[in-house]
C-alpha cells in the first residue's frame, strides 16, 4: 500500500514538473515571438526607408508602347501589367488574363481578370485590350513583333476577347506580354502624340503621381488587384540622366539604388566593391548555323565531329572577355522545359572516333575521305559580319582550334548588308556565326523547324515541334523536349556557342532583391525596401 502511495506521489510530481517546464517553454516562446514582433515593428517604423530610387538614361517617354528606351521597358513592369507574364522559370502565367484558350490553330479566346482597375479608377475591360493592340500596330513599337500575326481582335463581352491569327503561332500566349493601356484615358486623343503620354495610367502595383523634366514620381497603388503582391515600398523616384556615365556616377554617389548593366561595364565604371550584384542570363545568343545542304556539312557525322572539336570555354575566355557563358541549346537559360542534356561538350577523342567510323582518315595533318572517286578534305567556309569584332575573334579562335585537329576553316568576311541578306535568304554560306535574341517562349522552330537558318530538315523533329505547341501537360511537354534534344544531339544541325551575361548591381542597403531575369529585373519588388543603417 505504501509503495502505491509513493508511486502515485512520484507520478504527480512528474506531471507538475512537466507543467512547470512547459510553462517556462511557452513563456520563452512568447517572449521570442514578442521580440521578433517588436524587431519587425521597429524595423518597419525606424529602420526601413520605403522609397526606391531608379534611373533612366536618354529618356524618351514613359509610355511603354512608344518608348525605345531599355530602362523604360524595364521599369514599365511595375507600372503596367500585361495579359500574360513570364516567371523566373520562363513559364507563362496569367496576369490580367485569367485564361488563354486555343480554339483552333489560329483562334484564341482570352478570359480577363475581374475587378481590375486602372490607376484613375476606371475598370479594365476587353476594350482596353483591343485598344492596346491597335495602338501597337499603329506605332513603331518594341512590341510590334508580339502582335504582327493578330489579324482581328473581337470584343465578345467586357471580360472576354477573341484573337484571330494569320498563321499558327507556337506558344502564342507568350506573345501576350505587352503592357495594357487604357482606352478611356486616351479617348479623343492621338495615342502617338498625346500630351497624356507624360503620365499614362496602368493597372500595376505603382502609379505615376507626378512627372516633370527631371523625375517621375511613383506611389504605391493601394487598390492593386493582387493584394498578395502589395509592396513594402511606398514611393519610387525615377530620375533622368543624359547618358549611362551619369547614371554610374549617381550610383557611386549613393543617389541611385539599382542598375541593370553589362558585366564589363561594372568594374570599368564603378569598381568592384561597395555594392551587391546578381548575374542573369540574357536573351543574347550566339551560334554557328551549319548549312545542312552544303557538300561537306550535309553529313551529320561531320557536324558532330566539328562540335566536339570546339572548346567553347576557350572561346569564352579568349574572345568574350567573361561577359558570356558557354551555351548548349537555344533555351538553356533556366527554362522549366529544358533538362540540360544537350551534348555540346568538348571531346577531341570523340570527334576522332566519329570521323574514323564515318570513313575519314587522318593524313598529312588533315582529315580526308574518298567520295565518288575523288579525295575530299574536311574543310568549310565560315562566314561572319566583318563589322562585328567579337565574331571576328571567335571565328579566328575556332579556326585555330579546328586546324589543330585537322579540320580546315576559311573565314569569309562580308559586309553587314550582305550578311543580313545571307541570313534572310538562307543561302550563300556553308557555316555562319549568328547573333540572335532568343524568345521568352520555348518555341525553337527558328532553329529546328521548317525554314530554319541551317536548312535542316527532319520529319520526326517537325512532328515533335508541331506536337509541343498543342500539349498542356507539363510532364508530356518535358518528354517531348527531351526527345527533341536527343535528335538535336544526334544530328547537330547547328552549334551553340554562348549566351551573354547581364548583371544587376544594387546598394548594400537595398533588401529583398531576388534573382533577376531577362524578362523582369524587378522580380518580386513587392518584397524590397531600403534599410537605414
Amino acid at each position: 500500500m505504501r509503495n502505491n502511495i509513493v508511486k502515485y506521489v512520484f507520478i504527480v510530481f512528474l506531471i507538475v514538473l512537466a507543467i512547470v517546464v512547459y510553462s517556462f517553454y511557452k513563456r520563452d516562446e512568447k517572449e521570442t515571438d514578442k521580440k521578433k514582433s517588436d524587431q519587425a515593428e521597429t524595423e518597419t517604423t525606424i529602420n526601413v526607408v520605403k522609397e526606391l530610387r531608379l534611373a533612366i538614361a536618354e529618356y524618351d517617354t514613359i509610355n511603354p508602347i512608344l518608348s525605345n528606351n531599355r530602362n523604360v521597358q524595364e521599369i514599365s513592369k511595375i507600372i503596367y501589367d500585361p495579359l500574360v507574364s513570364i516567371n523566373e522559370n520562363y513559364r507563362a502565367e496569367g496576369y490580367l488574363a485569367e485564361e488563354v484558350s486555343k480554339t483552333n490553330a489560329t483562334s484564341y479566346i482570352v478570359k480577363l481578370r475581374e475587378g481590375v482597375k486602372f490607376h484613375d479608377g476606371t475598370n479594365f475591360t476587353s476594350n482596353d485590350v483591343k485598344f492596346t493592340i491597335d495602338a501597337i500596330k499603329g506605332a513603331n513599337s518594341v512590341y510590334s513583333e508580339n502582335v504582327k500575326h493578330i489579324t482581328e481582335v473581337r470584343v465578345i463581352d467586357e471580360r472576354t476577347v477573341g484573337f484571330s491569327l494569320d498563321q499558327e503561332v507556337p506558344f502564342f500566349e507568350c506573345n501576350l506580354t505587352f503592357p495594357i493601356m487604357s482606352c478611356k484615358y486616351y479617348e479623343g486623343e492621338d495615342f502617338n502624340t498625346s500630351g497624356k503620354n507624360r503620365s499614362p495610367v496602368g493597372t500595376g502595383m505603382f502609379k505615376i503621381a507626378s512627372s516633370d523634366e527631371n523625375v517621375i514620381r511613383l506611389e504605391r497603388n493601394d487598390e492593386y488587384w493582387n493584394q498578395d503582391k502589395r509592396p513594402v515600398l511606398e514611393k519610387v523616384n525615377i530620375n533622368f540622366y543624359s547618358n549611362m556615365g551619369e547614371v554610374y556616377n549617381a550610383f557611386k554617389n549613393g543617389n541611385i539604388d539599382i542598375i541593370n548593366t553589362d558585366i564589363g561595364n561594372v568594374g570599368k565604371y564603378i569598381g568592384s566593391i561597395g555594392y551587391d550584384s546578381q548575374q542573369y542570363q540574357s536573351k543574347e545568343y550566339d551560334f554557328i548555323a551549319l548549312n545542312n545542304n552544303s557538300e561537306v556539312l550535309s553529313n551529320s557525322a561531320v557536324r558532330r565531329a566539328i562540335n566536339y572539336s570546339i572548346d567553347k570555354n576557350n572561346v569564352i575566355v579568349s574572345c568574350y572577355g567573361g561577359e558570356y557563358y558557354s551555351s548548349n541549346f537555344p533555351i538553356d537559360y533556366i527554362s522549366w522545359i529544358y533538362d540540360g542534356k544537350a551534348d555540346n561538350s568538348y571531346n577531341a577523342e570523340e570527334a576522332k572516333n566519329i570521323l574514323e567510323s564515318d570513313g575519314w582518315a587522318y593524313r598529312n595533318n588533315s582529315w580526308q575521305k574518298a567520295v565518288d572517286g575523288k579525295t575530299v578534305k574536311l574543310s568549310f567556309n565560315l562566314t561572319i559580319n566583318r563589322d562585328n569584332g567579337i565574331d571576328d575573334a571567335v571565328a579566328e579562335n575556332i579556326k585555330a582550334q579546328l586546324a589543330a585537329v585537322g579540320i580546315s576553316v576559311n573565314i569569309s568576311r562580308v559586309s553587314s548588308d550582305r550578311y543580313i541578306d545571307m541570313i534572310n535568304s538562307k543561302e550563300g554560306y556553308e557555316a555562319i556565326i549568328v547573333n540572335m535574341n532568343t524568345a521568352f517562349s520555348p518555341n525553337i522552330n527558328t532553329y529546328l523547324g521548317n525554314g530554319n537558318i541551317s536548312n535542316y530538315s527532319n520529319e520526326e523533329m517537325n512532328g515533335l515541334l508541331n506536337e509541343v505547341n498543342n500539349i498542356g501537360e507539363d510532364s508530356t511537354m518535358k518528354e517531348k523536349y527531351k526527345k527533341i534534344v536527343e535528335i538535336y544531339n544526334s544530328d547537330m544541325p547547328f552549334i551553340s556557342l554562348a549566351r551573354r551575361n547581364k548583371v544587376v548591381i544594387y546598394n548594400t542597403n537595398l533588401v529583398g532583391v531576388s534573382k533577376p531575369t531577362a524578362y523582369n529585373i524587378y522580380s518580386h519588388i513587392e518584397r524590397w525596401y531600403r534599410k537605414n543603417y
